[in-house]
């Protein structure tokens, strides 16, 4: 929605908090005026949102708005299995952000603003647990808690997982891959979890359905833009907590994405093959597009191009 600049607006930022034992929405004003009607425009020429600052310098950018939050308290993750209870969150943050604009609304009630006056999103901020991971259907919905992954992650089949993993690659090639990523072969990143997932046949049905492998937030935003065709990225800071992100060259790592896509479990159950690689690249497309969340982006409008594999673009 494209707001009206005769309408006198209050700049509002939503942050989202979804944490392993709570989830939580809070509104925060902005102070700062929109340059011109076209900058909201993410089909303009430029992909940057102008935002300038107060006139007041003295007057701080941010404000937390009082009384504007809600919380939900709930258990996020399975311990040990460390499985996420995806429904649940994703529809209690639904319920945070709802009651926060109820609250909004409240509060231009109480203050008895002029009916002209108005509350506008900006901007919406997240922040969730560590090591989230949730498999997709072609729609974007989630296709069962038993296709999660996050770092609560414990469990004696991932364990395994990972001693296979020190043993295939060698102490000369478990130091390189950290000194690339910057995580060990742990059971509470993602490239265990996904190998042990992958190579369990009682997630065959559940494997067959999965499109893509996105974050809680992806997830969110995914819904909340309406364009339900788009494949919305992740951040870098997510993909750095997978443990599988090249975080000098900021894209998916080469010799974890090898791993990931040689094992047969993706072959047999993705893509109805019984080779035991993925020759044509396609398995790392089961991994979200990339992005720098820190940058203005277009891709709610526009989408994003391909990921090749190597960090390049079609």
């Amino acid at each position: 929605i494209v707001p009206s600049f005769e309408i006198a607006m209050t700049n509002v930022i939503l942050a989202i908090n979804a944490g392993s034992s709570s989830i939580r929405c809070t509104g925060y004003e902005y102070h700062g005026v929109l340059d011109s009607q076209d900058d909201w425009d993410l089909d303009h020429s430029s992909t940057h949102t102008q935002l300038s600052p107060s006139s007041s310098q003295s007057h701080p950018r941010v404000i937390a708005l009082e009384g504007i939050n809600h919380t939900i308290r709930m258990a996020s993750v399975i311990p040990n299995a460390g499985h996420i209870r995806i429904h649940e969150v994703l529809s209690a943050i639904d319920k945070c952000v709802d009651e926060v604009l109820r609250l909004l609304h409240q509060k231009r009630g109480e203050e008895k603003l002029d009916k002209d006056s108005s509350y506008h999103i900006v901007a919406i901020g997240f922040s969730t647990f560590v090591t989230n991971l949730v498999a997709v259907d072609i729609f974007g919905n989630p296709v069962g808690e038993a296709a999660t992954l996050s770092y609560a992650c414990n469990r004696e089949d991932v364990v395994k997982e990972c001693q296979k993993l020190r043993d295939n690659l060698g102490p000369e090639k478990l130091e390189a891959l950290y000194q690339r990523t910057g995580a060990p072969i742990h059971p509470s990143y993602a490239l265990p979890q996904l190998l042990a997932f992958y190579r369990n046949v009682d997630n065959q049905t559940l494997a067959t359905r999965i499109d893509k492998w996105k974050t809680i937030s992806s997830i969110c935003v995914h819904r909340w833009s309406g364009k339900l065709h788009l494949h919305m990225p992740i951040s870098y800071s997510e993909a750095s907590w997978t443990g599988m992100l090249s975080f000098r060259d900021c894209y998916w790592d080469d010799e974890a994405a090898r791993i990931f896509e040689t094992c047969k479990g993706i072959v047999q159950y993705s893509h109805g093959d019984d080779d035991d690689e993925c020759n044509d690249g396609s398995c790392i497309d089961l991994l979200p597009p990339l992005v720098d969340y820190d940058a203005a982006l277009p891709f709610l409008t526009v989408g994003i191009p391909p990921y090749n594999g190597n960090g390049s673009e079609n």
